[in-house]
This record gives C-alpha cells, structure tokens and sequence, in this order.
C-alpha cells in the first residue's frame, strides 16, 4: 500500500530551479502557544499589526502566468494521473465545490473540467521573496514574519499612529504588490496578530478590512471556526461542548476548556477574547529548519507501514537539503495519532549530514519514545523536520571510523526528477 503524496520536486535544469535557494522559516506553531504570550498584560494597546495573504496563490500565480486558464476553474497540485491533493483552487474552481486539501480524484468527480496543473515551489517562493522585499521598505526586518509560503504579518506600530495611518500603510503595499507582480492580496489590520489574520478573509480577493477594540462584539458572533487554529476536527469538538460561536469560546470557563485541550484550549480562549499578546516571531540563524508534514488518506499501525512513511519522509527532506546545498545536525519526529493526539521529540545528528540512510535511522531511534501504534492507536499523520543546517562542505565522510560506502545521492535525485518517486530506491536495512 503506497500511503505517501506525490511530493513536489523542482524540475533540474528548469529557469527556476537556482531562483530561490533559502531556508523557509517558518513558526514552530499553528497558531500562538502560551508561552509566545506577554502574559503580564491582557491585550496589546496602541498596536497595529498587518495580515497579508496572497488570494488563491498558487493558483492565481499559474493564471496569471498561463492567459489559457484564466476565468477557469483550476487547482494546484497532484499529477496527471489525478494523485496528490488540492493544494490550491481557484475562484471559479471554489464557487464549484472544489477545497483545499480534496483529492485531486474526488475535485475532478465534483468538477470534471477542473484543470489540474502542478505544484511549482520555487517559483511560488520567489514571488514571496520580493513581497518581503516590498515590506522591507515600510518597516524593519524584525517587524516582519513569514508565516508560510502564502501569508505574513507585518508590525507597523513603530509607524502607524492609529488605525487609519495602518490601513494607509496596507493600501500602500497591496499597490505595490499588483504593480510588482501583477497579483491581487488580501489584508487585515487588527490591534493583534489573531484578529488581522481573522480580519484578512472578511473579503476575498483584493480585500482590507480593519478590526478595531470596538468590533469584539461583532466578531463573537461569528462561527467559532474563524478563530486561527480552529480546524474541522477541533470545532466539531467544541459543537459538542455547545461551543458554537467566537462569543461561546469566548465566555466558556478556562477549566472546561484546558480539561478537553490542555494548555492549547487556554490558548484558543485567548485567542478568541482578543488576548493574544503574542509578538512578531522570529528565528535566529541556527534555529533555520526544514519540515514537512504528511496528513495520510488512510491511517497505519503496522511496524513496516510506519517506518515506509518514516523513509519517504526523510528521503524527501533528504532531497530538500541536497537541493539547498546544506546539510543538517539535528532532527525532530512528530506523529499524529488518530485520535488527534500527537508524539514528537528530536535528536542530535552524530554528524552534519544530508545522507538518506542517517536521518532515517536517526528518526527511527526516536520513534520508540512514542505511544506504539496499535489497531487501537493508529497513525495519521507523520512529520520530520530538520534544523542547525549549515551550508554543505561536501565532505564524504566525518566519521573517523565508520568507513560508509558513499552514495551518489545527486544522480539518483536526477533520475527521480526526470522519471519519478519510484523509479530507483535506495536500499536500507529494516
């Protein structure tokens, strides 16, 4: 049973293929943690942050790039043969049914004229790039956070007086963003980082909206689900707890939610209060990391179901580095148990490496830290990231004596760029 995606791999020899080799940094979180909060203080006061979130991105950039499908329904992602997942659809391609993270098989079911074109990173990257770029030039590098491929926030307290000087500020780079790449983003402006990322879906596409102190009422009576953080599963959770409404999150007691959730349900009451006290996050240069996360279609337990996925994963981080040039020395496994809880813990690398074989047994040496999977405890989703990573010096082996046979990992990338996942595998003992 294959229960791995079809991942994006850049096409080498490709335009775009050198465009934009940097590290994506990304937060560590969904959404806030506890410990990202000021919690010496109930809500910012005389601060405007900015939420951008580029309108149907991958698919807008390919519209925009290809005038054939323009006004047409398109999604992103999957291959031809209709594998892989909706990474993105566009407008025409929603107003039909199809959502984000469908499989492509079922969006084509829905909708048979659905044009499905690839996943084309590199180039989404840059496009991201040059809107940081754009920031850069109304507020200061430690004012700005990516927070994925497609949003950002941006801290313009240090330059905005009040809510209208924000709102002139968001206007300002939504102008420049149509002139520099021809594309529409959306923005909301908020006296928190929740409540812009909130006020950014209020209109869709090209929007701006502005929550201020004084719409908190208006915004508890929208569907709990608009809160960051809330997902399908959770806010069905919450419906059962007669939680319907930001209103309801808002006024249950903190003890009923932290006993359903934990910490994260203190968190997501904060959030929904108009308390998120978190600032602008930022990483340092050795906190730089490469992840990637794979929800699965269907759950696994068995021990060589598990450590198949845990292969894929790693030979594609593998794969990201190599591309990157770097090479890691530490890394970290998550698990997501069906049930939705989730096992992670990481560990130090014996040495800098971008080698499939040693992250994979480094990554299986942490997997009995976890609850086993079982019939019982099935796995959905499996996770591997790497950080410390250093740029590659090409050395072939630091490891006095371990004499290991050297791979020639850059061909093999070539011939899985050219003919796919599974054309050659590299052998490892399990």
């Amino acid at each position: 049973m294959n229960t791995s995606s079809f991942f994006f791999i850049p096409r080498e020899g490709t335009d775009y293929s050198n465009l934009f080799k940097r590290v994506r940094l990304l937060p560590l979180y969904s959404f806030p943690h506890i410990k990202d909060f000021n919690l010496s203080k109930i809500e910012h006061k005389d601060r405007f942050f900015i939420h951008f979130d580029f309108d149907a991105f991958f698919a807008q950039v390919e519209q925009r790039d290809n005038p054939n499908l323009r006004g047409k329904p398109v999604s992103v992602g999957g291959t031809p043969g209709g594998k892989g997942i909706v990474m993105t659809a566009s407008y025409e391609a929603r107003a039909l049914g199809i959502e984000t993270g469908m499989s492509v098989w079922q969006a084509k079911k829905i909708c048979p004229e659905l044009i499905s074109v690839p996943c084309y990173g590199p180039k989404y990257e840059h496009i991201m790039h040059n809107l940081l770029r754009i920031l850069l030039s109304y507020a200061p590098q430690d004012c700005i956070e990516q927070y994925s491929v497609d949003e950002c926030f941006i801290d313009v307290s240090t330059v905005a007086k009040n809510f209208d000087e924000a709102r002139n500020i968001a206007a300002a780079i939504k102008r420049d963003v149509r002139q520099a790449e021809k594309l529409m983003v959306s923005a909301g402006i908020s006296y928190n980082k929740t409540f812009a990322k909130l006020a950014t879906k209020f209109k869709k596409p090209d929007g701006l909206t502005v929550i201020t102190q004084n719409d908190k009422e208006r915004l508890y009576k929208l569907s709990v689900k608009k809160i960051w953080g809330i997902g399908r599963r959770i806010e069905r959770r919450l419906n059962v707890m007669n939680i319907i409404t930001i209103g309801d999150l808002a006024n249950t007691r903190p003890g009923i939610l932290k006993k359903e959730f934990g910490v994260n349900g203190l968190v997501l009451r904060r959030l929904a209060r108009g308390e998120d006290t978190s600032e602008i996050f930022r990483r340092n240069m050795h906190e730089k990391c490469l992840n990637h996360n794979h929800t699965l279609s269907q759950t696994v337990y068995k021990p060589e179901d598990v450590r198949k996925e845990i292969r894929r994963m790693g030979e594609y981080i593998c794969r990201k580095l190599r591309t990157k040039e770097l090479v890691a020395g530490a890394l970290f496994l998550t698990l997501r148990y069906w049930d939705l809880r989730y096992a992670g813990d990481d560990i130090k690398l014996k040495t800098f490496t971008n080698d499939d074989r040693d992250i994979y047994e480094a990554a299986l040496s942490i997997l009995p830290r976890f609850p086993v999977p079982s019939k019982e405890r099935q796995v959905r989703m499996f996770g591997i990231g790497v950080f410390n990573l250093h740029t590659d010096n090409k050395s072939k082996n630091l490891e006095l004596f371990n004499q290991k046979i050297v791979l020639p990992y850059t061909s093999l990338d070539k011939l899985k760029y050219k003919y796919g996942e599974n054309i050659i595998r590299v052998g490892i003992a399990t």
